[in-house]
């Protein structure tokens, strides 16, 4: 359903200020209070929140982490945009003409600062996304494969610094050069690829390698823990870069772009 406003009142016509995209059932008066509410405040758009269940609110996280959002809800159950806000959204292709494009749309609007308003309702939303858009959202649309890529590299860096230093540093040193080096190529590539960071490359640098030292302190101990059980040196160091991914993707993905 759309619901185009112009004037202070509700309009059929080609003519609009602010418009509503939803599938929900709601009344006149309470549309009237939206409307006025984002026209009285000189909000972007407003973003209607609908209650969750666990599946849906571990669908927000998956879909925010990998498309990089630090605010608001992506799975929607109702946008109203200003002309301003709805041509900059079909300019990009995103009009939120099924949950696919909302979602993708929510993402453009928090990361380019437009003022929105996230406004929660208790009522459950039946819309679905579904397993085929999560994952082109996740994997197509989003960071995660680009940083997996990125990743993937980086352990062929870091085995291969390790091979090289352990003959002459031992297992138990040749790991933090090998770690450190890995850190510094995976953040160029990241910087560069998989987030397109564009300014503050020193501060970026320096914020990455921080929190790598969460993930990667993990990465030593499950290490350190494995080849005293005599587990195979690579092996080991191979356990502790998966559990690293995940600590790491996360607070790339949140704190460091």
């Amino acid at each position: 359903m759309i619901i185009k406003y112009c004037n202070n009142e509700i309009t059929s016509s080609g003519d609009f200020d602010y418009i509503m995209f939803t599938d929900l059932k709601l009344n006149d008066d309470y549309i009237n209070k939206l409307f006025k509410d984002i026209s009285n405040n000189n909000y972007d758009g407003i973003i209607i929140d609908c209650k969750k269940n666990f599946i849906g609110k571990s669908m927000e996280i998956l879909l925010k982490l990998s498309l990089s959002v630090k605010k608001g809800f992506l799975l929607s159950c109702a946008n109203i945009y200003s002309r301003e806000t709805y041509n900059f959204l079909k300019e990009n292709n995103a009009l939120p003409e099924d949950e696919r494009k909302s979602i993708i749309g929510n993402s453009l609007l928090f990361k380019n600062n437009f003022n929105i308003k996230i406004l929660k309702l208790n009522s459950k939303n039946n819309n679905k996304l579904g397993l085929k858009n999560l994952l082109y959202l996740i994997f197509k649309t989003g960071t995660l494969l680009k940083y997996l890529i990125v990743g993937v590299s980086g352990v062929i860096v870091n085995e291969g610094i390790l091979l090289l230093l352990h003959p002459s540093l031992g297992s138990y040193i040749g790991i933090i050069p090998a770690i450190e080096i890995s850190i510094i190529y995976n953040f160029i590539l990241n910087n560069r690829y998989t987030f397109k960071g564009k300014n503050h490359f020193i501060n970026r640098l320096l914020r990455y390698n921080a929190f790598n030292l969460i993930g990667y302190g993990a990465n030593l101990s499950i290490y350190y823990i494995a080849i005293y059980y005599k587990t195979d040196i690579y092996l080991a160091d191979f356990l502790g870069i998966i559990v690293a991914f995940i600590i790491t993707y996360t607070t790339a993905s949140l704190f460091v772009w």
